[in-house]
């Protein structure tokens, strides 16, 4: 049976989930490996059928290079060599989304719809991290599976990809009429400023990602969180701090432009109260969104090794 490596990013939970969804399509024809950290793991929990491999060093951690004000290039690398004899012994290698896999595997697939270089020059300007994926791009131009409405950044133009919609299933659309608040704050927790903005309004809200019904979230617009709202037809209120990333921000104006809920920076105040903006959910009901995405990812690699 042939074998397939996933390499996740060690930036937060949608990566891993991202991957161990994809791989749940994939352990039956397959040997199947996913490489992340072990928090993500434990949050998230262990795919059945597939082994899990842990990662001690970082690769890119958003939170500490924003902490530290620094693009931590030596930790990266430190990332990228620590299972470096490991990778040559699969016949697929997967990665979402480290471009510095290139390094040692030049035919690796990408998974996301955004690259960490745009990020960095964004908030650095130039410099090593930045310098080091444009050039193994340039020089290797690998595959990159993207959710089409994600794309951001040099992805938008980037020519060798594959497109598909949402990772989620197509669920029936049920109205509901928005009565309840969920509340998430960032799963890194490195921005005080989404609590601070919440506390304003003296509202009670659910934390719990599994309330779905009648409800608006209100969440720092990652693709799971915003994958997940799509999923449930839940309106959204996407926070953004002007902190974040360029990738998040891209993502919060995103929300707008698929007409699924608001954009919000926490640094300023809204308008209405936040239960005012969505009366219900029906703003679903009219929208066509692709769907299924994870699957047909999966379903595309398998013809790439089968």
């Amino acid at each position: 049976m042939k074998k397939i490596l996933f390499f996740i990013s060690s930036n937060g939970y949608g990566h891993y989930d991202r991957c161990k969804t994809i791989a749940s399509y994939l352990t039956n024809d397959f040997n199947v490996t996913l490489l992340s950290k072990n928090y993500q793991i434990q949050k998230l929990k262990p795919l059945e059928k597939c082994e899990h491999l842990i990662l001690k060093e970082d690769t890119i951690r958003w939170d500490k290079n924003i902490s530290l004000n620094s693009i931590r290039f030596n930790e990266y690398m430190k990332g990228l060599d620590e299972k470096a004899n490991l990778f040559k012994k699969y016949d697929l290698v997967i990665t979402d989304n480290i471009v510095g896999i290139l390094k040692y595997r030049s035919d690796a697939i990408l998974s996301g719809s955004f690259l960490w270089k745009d990020i960095f020059k964004d908030k650095f300007g130039d410099n090593k991290l930045s310098e080091f994926d444009n050039k193994l791009l340039t020089k290797y131009n690998p595959l990159i599976l993207t959710n089409k409405y994600f794309e951001v950044g040099s992805v938008k133009k980037y020519n060798n990809k594959k497109q598909f919609g949402f990772g989620c299933p197509t669920l029936p659309f049920v109205k509901n009429s928005i009565k309840n608040i969920v509340f998430l704050k960032p799963s890194l927790n490195y921005l005080n400023s989404y609590s601070s903005y919440m506390d304003k309004f003296n509202l009670n809200y659910s934390t719990n990602i599994n309330d779905i019904n009648n409800v608006v979230m209100v969440a720092r617009p990652g693709g799971g969180i915003i994958t997940h709202c799509v999923k449930h037809h839940i309106p959204m209120i996407a926070l953004y701090d002007n902190n974040d990333s360029s990738e998040i921000i891209d993502l919060a104006n995103k929300v707008e432009e698929l007409g699924i809920g608001i954009k919000q920076n926490v640094s300023k105040s809204p308008s209405k109260s936040l239960l005012d903006f969505y009366k219900d959910n029906s703003i679903y009901n009219s929208i066509q969104l692709t769907k299924n995405g994870y699957e047909k990812a999966a379903n595309y690699i398998k013809s790439l090794v089968i």
